[in-house]
């Protein structure tokens, strides 16, 4: 969710505490170990490096039976956590036996791995998961207690200072609803009925279920709602809306109830009032009214709900877009130079996310020719003009229409104004990032044909570099684009990895736009005898692509050599298919994943490279040996072994976060290496989804890529909350990370366990916005 250019998304958070620690030689404390701990014995230290090493060079043989027997409750977490983190069938047999584990910890771990492995086994993995939760409930209290104490004073294991202690109950539903086995939603229901805790995690599981399934039964959205509303005997839980807010479509039998209970929840402030108002956008179009409610009460309702009823509002339809008009002319700033200062808020973010949210001008018009003209006050910082800018464009894109010329949208960026005397020319790329993407986005409404194509192929090849990937992947959405071949190449060719992916992931989906023209196309022999027109690849892209593969460092990078492959596979590529081999020997499963794809498209026959080598795959999908594993990395040698401060100089004002290695240690030790390095000076904040995240790290300020010589970083994920102000490794898929961090604005369950958490934030993260500049970070001592 969480590394390129949209969400999650993909699209990524986490963890507690001050306090400061110089990078140091010697292993990490483990997931959850207390720093006032008595210190392990020579053995078990010995192990805890071992058990690391393991985890990280993704080697699940290297965790030995008696690792998960050992008498020191540090070396069985250990062994548990680099399991669930390995995955896959390599670690089934130590995760499954980590389940009957005494430790509430390491049971933690299990159920969090075997919810991430349980493909095909789906059913045998909620069975064992059920029954370790029954057995936990079966268990004696003091026998519980007696376990807490173990883990409060375990020599090398226990809660962490300023690291939240791992829940196996909240492991366990998780894991069960993310398998999704037959038996996961009746059981998940039943425990809607607990005790209050285990509802909430049967909840949030209930969640990860409607994600999986994409649909709930109506009984179990009863049953929520239940829960939701409350009773004499029980208060509401409001995060039992959560799984609605996940579905995209709910029965038409259950919208009224919805709209009842979460209108109802919104009077009581907490974190999951944000599941009220998502569930809102599921309610019909009679819920606009509330909506429009909240998004326009501030001080009532935080930044982060406010932004999330405008998108929710979006879902509404007419009476939606109607209320979204309304609140753009409520919000939208006066021109005083002096109120406009106030724009370096979270407020900001509410507008913006209202001006996305509309479809046309429609009915606000007029407001939107008042904020695509609302003037820069005087000698304005660039957070102000940027701010500015941001408005004027929104305002401006959707006055625009089609028209790429219009004039207010070709000067609707000033933080970059034209030369003096000078007019906009909708003929050449407009000066400023926010402008071209603005332009950009408006030339891709209509057919990319005559001058408007000119003017496409400028933005195309040349200008900023995030207006130039948006037009590359306009090359997908539109087929009359002449020259396609030609822009690709270049693409492929440039220094910029998001560019070089954006060019290939077009290349994947719509292969055909990678052909010569049909006057440079040769000619066939069919079977039939008849003449007929072949596509050929352009020999500038087929060089590209096979460069890329032999680039030094690029396999250093999946996610940038997974769209190559992807690419290189959808092309057919033969000269590719050593290179592919190669590849399947990766350490790095998702690139192995991706080259056998290709390969099997290039061999005729499904291809598994799991095992490290291409190979026909079995009737089970499952190799007949472990996947090969990778090298130690370079900072697990010195490992930062206690939490540090970073503190960061924005245009938002000092921001700081606690970055804390318990969970996450070879992590942390990258990013405050980084930090003391000088790397993120500088460095821009190149996303903000307002109510849901603030990102930065990318080299180019693209979302890709990550600093030279670095390899990409496996994936310390935990079964933790992402929370507020929780900071997280962004990804682009799995063990993608390298140098890029988020930070939280609200609760969000479907993060909980895909990325890795490594620190809390604080300060007002959520008042940044996209293309604001990190000026320095300094590591406190």
């Amino acid at each position: 969710m969480l590394r390129r250019r949209s969400s999650p998304l993909l699209v990524l958070v986490l963890l507690l505490s001050a306090c400061t620690g110089q990078p140091a030689p010697g292993p990490a404390p483990d997931a959850g170990s207390s720093a006032a701990a008595p210190a392990a014995s020579a053995g078990a230290a010995g192990r805890l490096d071992a058990l690391l090493a393991a985890e990280q060079r993704r080697a699940a043989l290297e965790v030995s039976p008696a690792d998960q027997q050992s008498r020191d409750v540090g070396v069985r977490r250990a062994a548990a956590r680099a399991l669930a983190r390995i995955g896959g069938d390599a670690a089934w047999p130590g995760l499954t036996r980590a389940l009957a584990d005494e430790d509430d910890e390491v049971v933690a771990w299990a159920a969090y791995g075997l919810g991430f492995s349980c493909k095909e086994r789906e059913a045998e993995a909620v069975s064992a998961l059920v029954a370790r939760a029954l057995a936990r409930d079966a268990r004696p209290s003091p026998a519980g207690a007696a376990s807490a104490a173990a883990s409060a004073a375990a020599p090398s294991g226990g809660a962490a200072a300023g690291a939240p202690p791992l829940d196996a109950g909240g492991a366990l539903a998780r894991a069960i609803g993310r398998c999704g086995a037959e038996a996961s939603e009746p059981t998940l229901v039943a425990w809607l009925d607990g005790p209050r805790e285990r509802a909430i995690h049967a909840a949030y599981a209930l969640g990860d279920l409607a994600a999986i399934k994409l649909k709930l039964r109506e009984e179990t959205l009863v049953a929520l709602l239940n829960l939701a509303s409350g009773s004499a005997a029980s208060p509401p839980v409001p995060e039992a809306l959560y799984p609605i807010g996940r579905l995209e479509h709910v029965p038409l039998t259950v919208i009224p109830r919805i709209r009842d209970v979460a209108t109802a929840r919104l009077a009581e402030a907490s974190d999951a009032r944000l599941f009220a108002v998502r569930a809102l956008g599921r309610a019909g179009e009679a819920a606009a009214s509330e909506l429009a409610r909240v998004l326009s009460a501030k001080g009532v309702f935080t930044a982060s709900e406010r932004a999330e009823a405008a998108r929710a509002l979006k879902r509404l339809g007419p009476p939606g877009q109607r209320a979204l008009a309304d609140a753009v002319a409520a919000l939208a700033p006066s021109a005083d130079p002096i109120a406009l200062t106030g724009l370096v808020s979270e407020d900001f973010g509410v507008l913006l996310t209202a001006l996305d949210a509309l479809g046309s001008a429609g009915a606000a018009r007029k407001a939107l020719r008042d904020l695509a003209a609302l003037p820069p006050p005087p000698s304005a910082p660039a957070a102000i003009l940027r701010r500015v800018a941001w408005l004027r464009c929104g305002a401006a894109r959707l006055l625009a229409g089609g028209d790429y010329r219009d004039p207010l949208l070709l000067g609707c960026d000033v933080t970059a104004p034209a030369e003096p005397g000078s007019k906009p020319d909708a003929g050449a790329p407009v000066r400023g990032p926010i402008g071209a993407r603005a332009v950009v986005e408006v030339i891709g409404r209509d057919a990319i044909t005559g001058a408007r194509l000119a003017a496409f192929r400028a933005y195309a090849a040349s200008g900023d570099l995030r207006a130039r990937e948006a037009a590359i992947e306009l090359i997908a959405a539109h087929e009359e684009i002449a020259g396609a071949p030609d822009l690709l190449a270049k693409a492929l060719a440039a220094e910029e990895p998001g560019l070089v992916a954006a060019a290939a992931e077009v290349i994947a989906r719509q292969p055909q736009r990678a052909s010569e023209a049909p006057g440079k196309r040769k000619r066939r022999k069919r079977s039939d005898e008849k003449d007929a027109l072949a596509a050929v690849t352009s020999p500038a892209i087929e060089a590209a692509l096979l460069a890329i593969l032999d680039r030094p460092g690029a396999r250093d990078d999946p996610e940038l050599i997974g769209a190559v492959v992807d690419a290189v596979g959808a092309l057919a590529l033969k000269p590719a298919e050593a290179r592919l081999e190669q590849l399947c020997r990766s350490s790095h499963p998702t690139t192995r994943a991706r080259a056998g794809t290709a390969l099997g498209v290039l061999r005729g026959r499904k291809i598994a490279c799991d095992a490290g080598l291409p190979g026909d795959a079995g009737a089970a999908g499952r190799p007949a040996v472990a996947p090969p594993v990778g090298e130690v990395p370079a900072e697990a040698s010195a490992l930062v072994r206690a939490p540090a401060v970073l503190i960061f100089d924005t245009d938002a004002g000092e921001l700081t976060m606690t970055l804390d290695p318990a969970l996450a240690p070879v992590a942390v030790t990258r990013f405050v290496d980084l930090a003391r390095s000088g790397y993120y000076d500088g460095k821009i904040v190149h996303r903000v989804v307002p109510g849901f995240v603030t990102q930065f790290g990318a080299p180019f300020g693209d979302g890709a890529g990550g600093p030279p010589g670095r390899p990409a970083l496996r994936c310390e994920t935990s079964p933790v909350a992402f929370e507020p102000l929780r900071v997280g490794v962004a990804l682009a898929g799995r063990d993608t990370g390298s140098s890029q961090l988020f930070v939280m604005h609200a609760r969000a369950p479907h993060l909980d366990g895909q990325y890795a958490a490594v620190g809390v934030a604080a300060g007002p993260w959520a008042a940044l916005a996209d293309g604001d500049i990190i000026r320095s970070v300094k590591v406190q001592n």
